[in-house]
């Protein structure tokens, strides 16, 4: 196990966990959400292979649409 910050919240996940797993883990729709993973923002089609590290600062964003 390793701890990440989900939205500056600690969370326990397996060691091995990509971006992907975070979200499913945590029953987070991964339609229209935005992860920024150490201050950067991560594209959707990388989210499967980017493996979570220890004290990994994770924020999920809810998009928006407006007008």
């Amino acid at each position: 196990m390793i701890s990440i910050f989900l939205n500056d919240e600690v969370m326990s996940i397996a060691d091995g966990s990509s971006l992907t797993d975070v979200l499913k883990g945590r029953t987070i729709a991964e339609n229209g959400v935005a992860l920024v993973l150490n201050a950067e923002v991560v594209p959707r089609s990388r989210w499967p292979h980017i493996m979570c590290q220890q004290d990994d600062m994770l924020e999920v964003f809810s998009v928006v649409a407006g007008g």
